[in-house]
């Protein structure tokens, strides 16, 4: 089900059918929060929240083993946490509403970001598509600990850590290795991108996009950057010069896809039954996906000669050893998936074989968009 409200209203149909057989929800625009609350008082059978295709495997087989008490447990530990945390969340909004205009005045509208003297110059202006990353470029930044344990399912568990490095070696690397091979020599992976340089301004909490040949008008505008409403205030815009300085900024973005052949073959393993090696396509398409991203990232500081402050060990960029951030919509710092639909006017995915679903999902799923930010002090951050 694409849509959210769709999912609404297709269990409402299903209580007037009077059918009660318990079901898994997912996608990433559907929070766990909301399926394990709103849509599972909607529904009057049990609902479950599936994050992935694991999460939906494991949900399957506790469903299938009858053992629905631990998995509603689990949800009702989940939602005391979060009544708590909500409770706290309404503490804080009622001491702001309540306090004095001295009080109020107190908080910045801005963060103590420092603005940029400088900023470094891009190789161009507006987009490009390249419509060909060899595999063999890609492949070294593959994260092989989300690879091997989030998507593969191989974790440690009670084994001793030299037990499980055999394991790895004995038993996983191989399976990338063979997959690293047949993907290549079958063409299933391929990596394209398409990616820009725009001028910017911050203007409060928005970001301006201006027109890559008039640097005066303005083409685009972000208006749903959130700032943190303690700590250090962080907003994305606030990474960017003001527009009252009279100086552009630039904003990177792109869009990389792996192509849609990947999932065809993820498919055919999973219509003939044979999970293991569906885990095994779909988590190396997931994951090439995410490591192509890496890698365009990499281009991107390297093009704007930012590249300097990259940690010479691919291991280390994916805890952002380098210089600013790569922010992707659906996260807490940029949460309005809707964006992508600007991203996507700008850039012009569709050139790459990528297009949006009407819930602001990228098709092909082995794709990921994002918009990149040079600053220095530019990290990830909640909100």
């Amino acid at each position: 089900v694409k849509s959210v409200n769709v999912m609404e209203e297709n269990l409402q149909e299903l209580n007037k059918l009077g059918i009660k057989v318990p079901m898994i929800l997912g996608g990433a625009a559907l929070q766990r929060s909301y399926c394990e609350n709103h849509l599972r008082s909607t529904y009057h059978g049990k609902t479950y929240h599936g994050t992935d295709a694991f999460e939906g495997l494991r949900l399957m087989d506790y469903i299938t083993a009858n053992r629905f008490e631990e998995l509603d447990a689990e949800i009702e530990q989940r939602n005391e946490k979060r009544a708590v945390k909500e409770e706290k969340v309404a503490e804080l909004v009622a001491r702001a509403e309540e306090g004095t205009a001295a009080s109020v005045a107190v908080l910045p509208a801005r963060s103590d970001t420092a603005v940029l003297d400088t900023v470094p110059p891009p190789p161009f202006w507006g987009d490009r598509v390249v419509d060909h990353v060899p595999l063999d470029h890609i492949y070294p930044y593959v994260n092989e600990t989300a690879l091997f344990k989030t998507q593969w399912q191989f974790v440690r568990g009670d084994k001793k850590s030299a037990d499980y490095e055999r394991q790895l070696e004995d038993e996983v690397r191989p399976i990338f290795d063979r997959y690293k091979r047949d993907m290549r020599d079958q063409n299933v992976l391929q990596g394209k991108v398409v990616y820009g340089f725009w001028p910017c301004n911050a203007d409060g909490d928005d970001l301006i996009v201006y027109d890559p040949q008039d640097h005066d008008r303005e083409i685009e505008r972000f208006t749903n950057f959130p700032r943190q409403g303690e700590r250090k205030r962080l907003c994305i815009s606030d990474f960017f010069l003001p527009a009252e300085s009279g100086k552009k900024d630039v904003l990177p973005m792109q869009c990389v896809t792996m192509g849609q052949e990947i999932s065809h073959v993820a498919k055919r393993y999973f219509d003939a039954n044979d999970y293991t090696e569906y885990l095994y396509a779909h988590g190396m398409g997931v994951e090439c996906a995410e490591a192509l991203a890496e890698l365009w990232h990499k281009r991107i500081r390297a093009e704007l000669g930012v590249g300097n402050d990259d940690s010479p060990k691919i291991k280390q960029l994916f805890t952002q050893k380098y210089r600013g951030s790569r922010y992707s919509f659906g996260y807490p710092s940029c949460p309005e998936m809707q964006d992508q639909e600007i991203l996507f006017r700008l850039l012009k995915p569709e050139r790459i074989g990528c297009e949006l679903t009407e819930n602001w999902q990228i098709d092909p799923e082995q794709s990921t968009s994002a918009i990149v930010v040079h600053h220095p002090d530019a990290k990830y951050f909640n909100v």
